[in-house]
């Protein structure tokens, strides 16, 4: 070993005086035979307090309970070389993090005559790494169990690669059922045909980020409307490596959304109404009733002419009647407004409300010599009284505001929700029966056509035409209460349409 220890040579001064590094010399044995400065720093033994002893010294219970110091040297016997990182042991007991190099020397011969052992402290990267480690799995472990937001990884073809507790709670599947999958499994069917996902994906490869509301599938097949955020992940180089997708179930919002929004429609229904009535109250209802009072007047005045009472007493029915029709008329659609949130439910065959109404109009049918023709119509779900009100009202404006004999066509047909033009917000169902009654009648210009659904709002005299101005009215209050939707088309002396829609 004397040609392993001469300390006369500069380069063995330099391997001294190395601060860095511990540089140990061991014997076959792994005895110390020499210490450099870098040893005693880090170590903190002096070359005193080593030389002679076992390399051991520096290891931990555990590392020689299961011989670590003995296997390492056998490594750097059979191999040339052994390494190894672990927590080490100083002269003051206190630990740090060495990155260990057993080099095994070799004589002429090849024989192995001892080993080169190059420890350096990386306590300090250690603690960076371990708390840079900790952070990250507290990080990973947050969003794993975030349970309002369910986050999701996604490739860049969009299938799904890791899945936390929020995912699972709002969409409803495990990590095992839904790994690997492409996440258009949450999208309803429509969307997907439509090509929505992949416009999600596609806005976020280009411009970072891509977000979106709408309604969405659980794996029970149930509905929720969530929130989506969908961000671009990239490499160091910019390429988008894959996707992060967090969504929220904003259901309950949505809900209470559209129930204000449906209070907001309402309460405007509700004020036009009320201005309408003020409306009937100030005009209508007065007209009959100033006349009452004019002629009880003149009858006051010429009671001894008995001639001249009968004739005003006349009149005087003739208003009374007439405010009564008013007072009828309004207390019908007071009523629809009260029966609005619950009408009687049932089925309501159609065919069978017009061979009614055929029959309670039949007089008047046969004085106008008027056509009723009819398709096959739907069996729709409702209130059979008000449905029956509707297609009366209907078909006996037909009848009324004609000059030649009537001819009146009632068809049907199914529509989707966006094929109903000048669609109103209160519409909910996706399909509808469109029902059109269409007359040869006087018609009405175009621009009377939202006019005249309003209450006692009159195109004609009643002189000509007989009627309250109450009839359309009520036929849209009916529609209302049951969610559908009824509009007109007509030019003046072509005849009028009446487009009726019902929820499937």
């Amino acid at each position: 070993m004397g040609s392993l220890t001469g300390t006369g040579n500069l380069y063995q001064r330099m391997i001294e005086e190395i601060q860095d590094y511990a540089i140990i010399l061991l014997d076959t044995n792994g005895i110390i035979r020499n210490w450099n400065k870098g040893a005693e720093k880090i170590k903190r033994y002096t070359e005193t307090d080593i030389i002679g002893k076992h390399f051991s010294i520096f290891y931990l219970p555990g590392d020689l309970d299961n011989n670590l110091p003995q296997k390492l040297i056998n490594e750097a016997y059979e191999t040339g070389r052994a390494v190894h990182e672990g927590w080490r042991k100083r002269k003051d007991n206190s630990i740090f993090w060495g990155s260990v190099t057993i080099t095994a020397l070799h004589d002429e011969d090849n024989t192995v005559i001892g080993y080169c052992k190059v420890t350096r402290d990386l306590t300090d990267n250690k603690t960076s790494e371990d708390k840079l480690r900790m952070s990250e799995e507290r990080y990973h472990q947050m969003v794993a169990e975030v349970q309002d937001y369910a986050i999701i990884l996604l490739s860049v073809n969009g299938i799904i690669e890791n899945w936390n507790a929020g995912a699972q709670n709002i969409k409803g599947y495990s990590v095992n059922e839904i790994i690997g999958k492409n996440f258009e499994i949450f999208y309803p069917e429509e969307d997907r045909k439509d090509g929505l996902p992949k416009r999600l994906l596609n806005t976020a490869r280009e411009v970072g980020k891509a977000t979106q509301e709408g309604w969405r599938i659980r794996k029970d097949g149930s509905k929720f409307w969530g929130s989506v955020v969908i961000t671009a992940l990239h490499s160091k180089s910019g390429e988008v490596i894959g996707f992060s997708k967090v969504t929220r179930d904003l259901t309950q919002k949505k809900m209470a959304d559209d129930k204000l929004a449906m209070y907001t429609a309402e309460l405007e229904i509700q004020n036009r109404e009320l201005e309408q009535f003020a409306y009937v109250a100030s005009h209508d209802l007065q007209e009959p009733l100033r006349k009452i009072q004019t002629f009880s007047e003149l009858i006051k005045k010429n009671f001894d002419d008995k001639e001249f009472i009968n004739r005003y007493f006349d009149k005087l029915d003739a208003s009374a009647k007439r405010m009564s029709e008013l007072v009828k008329s309004l207390l019908n659609y007071s009523q629809l407004t009260k029966d609005k949130e619950d009408p009687y439910l049932e089925k309501v065959d159609l065919n069978s409300i017009v061979d009614e109404i055929k029959q309670d109009f039949e007089l008047l049918i046969e004085e106008k010599n008027a056509t009723i023709i009819s398709d096959t119509l739907p069996t729709v779900i409702g209130s059979r009284l008000q449905i029956g009100q509707l297609f009366a009202n209907l078909i006996s404006n037909s009848l009324k505001f004609s000059k030649t004999a009537p001819v009146i066509k009632i068809t049907s047909a199914v529509v989707i929700k966006g094929q109903v033009v000048n669609v109103s917000k209160s519409l909910t169902a996706e399909k509808y029966y469109l029902i059109t009654v269409q007359d040869n009648g006087i018609g009405f210009e175009e621009q009377y056509k939202t006019t005249i659904f309003s209450l006692f709002k009159r195109l004609h005299g009643k002189q000509e035409y007989a009627g309250t101005g109450i009839g359309l009215s009520l036929c849209n209050k009916i529609i209302e209460n049951h969610h559908g939707f009824i509009t007109a088309s007509s030019q003046l002396g072509k005849g009028a349409t009446f487009f009726v829609y019902l929820p499937v």
